[in-house]
């Protein structure tokens, strides 16, 4: 038993040295300022698509009297034939590309605006390079000057991996169901003399697992490209019990996302949480008696997830450690004074998880993801990025 206790503490210790470490580190990278991204990859706004030539000059000569930057290439759409597309840019990094986003936004020079991550365009720019595009190919076509950028590969604005981009703000909504098992590690019987110690056998600690619903509002924030803090608050509650509050936090790190080749959209995250609050519920014990329970609970969770991402979607799955504990209060209800505390802990810390994330238009998403430790949760969530 005492050995036993003596492993509990030091998964907990461990635990919590991780997510210290995982806070140290992400500090660190914050300060240094690193970017993942492959220096010879730039950032360019896609601000408008043309069928002749001489109107995506004219728009590149309106934008550059407002000191931006414009280059034209001309692109083959699918389904769409030859368009000129004009860029702004190159641009160094994500949070120039977004800063000048919000500037072109503001000054209303551009309907649509996409973000993309590309190779150099000077060589290809239709203002110094070769013409590329036949003018009799293009002459044949007669659709409307300008296309909807919904017809067009977009990016919406997030950071590397599924983070979100820098200084880009995130509020979404979360309904969680999740089930623990627990094990009971110490036990007190509460009585109008005092409190006394209980020993308990191997076979009365198997407690019933901790079940509950979860609904939440969380915000996400980026700190840079590849470091999030989000925070969370709601209610806890099971079918028949009373709501209560819950709350929690925590950071994201993202490791690496590959930009090109055969593998693009790979990329690897770091996740260290902390989610605290109560429940209040009545159960059935197998020998049929009633009992009131009134858990209250904190825990600390580290996960490592690999995934694809792409403009529109992310699948991912991942490995979690998770450390819980729960001090648990309960009254027997069948006729009987019986009052106990119980110290609870997790029988299982290390497991799984997997999700998906899909991107209804380039701010809201959809999330969905389930995890398996002994007992499992699952979650859907709704987001929108500001």
């Amino acid at each position: 038993m005492m050995q036993k206790n003596c492993v509990k503490e030091k998964q907990s210790y461990c635990s919590r040295y991780l997510l210290s470490t995982l806070f140290v580190i992400s500090f660190l990278l914050l300060c240094s300022d690193i970017s993942f991204a492959a220096s010879k990859y730039y950032y360019y706004l896609q601000v408008g698509s043309f069928r002749i030539k001489k109107e995506a000059i004219e728009f590149i000569a309106q934008i550059e009297k407002h000191n931006y930057k414009g280059v034209a290439k001309s692109e083959k759409i699918a389904d769409q034939g030859q368009w000129y597309i004009v860029y702004i840019g190159p641009l160094s990094s994500r949070e120039e590309a977004n800063l000048t986003l919000r500037s072109l936004r503001k000054k209303k020079l551009a309907k649509y605006i996409a973000v993309h991550q590309k190779k150099s365009l000077v060589s290809s720019n239709l203002m110094t390079g070769k013409k590329v595009v036949d003018e009799k190919t293009t002459k044949a076509e007669k659709p409307s000057a300008h296309v909807s950028f919904t017809k067009m590969k977009q990016m919406p604005q997030r950071g590397i991996g599924r983070n979100m981009a820098v200084k880009n703000f995130a509020l979404g909504y979360r309904h969680l169901y999740r089930e623990i098992a627990t094990e009971v590690t110490k036990r007190k019987q509460i009585t109008s003399a005092g409190s006394s110690t209980v020993v308990i056998s191997d076979s009365e600690k198997d407690d019933f697992p901790t079940s509950m619903h979860i609904d939440s509002i969380y915000a996400r924030y980026g700190l840079t490209n590849f470091l999030e803090i989000f925070l969370e608050g709601g209610v806890g509650y099971k079918e028949t019990s009373s709501t209560s509050f819950v709350y929690g936090g925590g950071l994201q790190l993202s490791l690496f996302e590959v930009i090109n080749g055969v593998f693009k959209g790979l990329y690897g995250n770091l996740t260290g949480s902390y989610l605290s609050g109560d429940v209040e519920y009545e159960y059935r014990s197998p020998a049929r008696n009633k009992w009131n329970k009134e858990a209250e609970f904190d825990e600390v969770s580290l996960k490592g997830e690999i995934g694809v991402i792409s403009s529109r979607f992310a699948v991912y799955f991942g490995a979690v450690f998770l450390d819980y504990n729960e001090t648990t209060k309960r009254k027997n209800l069948t006729g009987s004074s019986l009052v106990y505390e119980d110290e609870v802990e997790n029988e299982t810390s290390v497991g799984g998880y997997a999700g998906a994330e899909i991107y209804l238009t380039p701010s809201a998403v959809i999330k969905i993801s389930g995890q398996v430790i002994k007992k499992e949760n699952i979650f859907i969530a709704f987001e929108y990025h500001f």
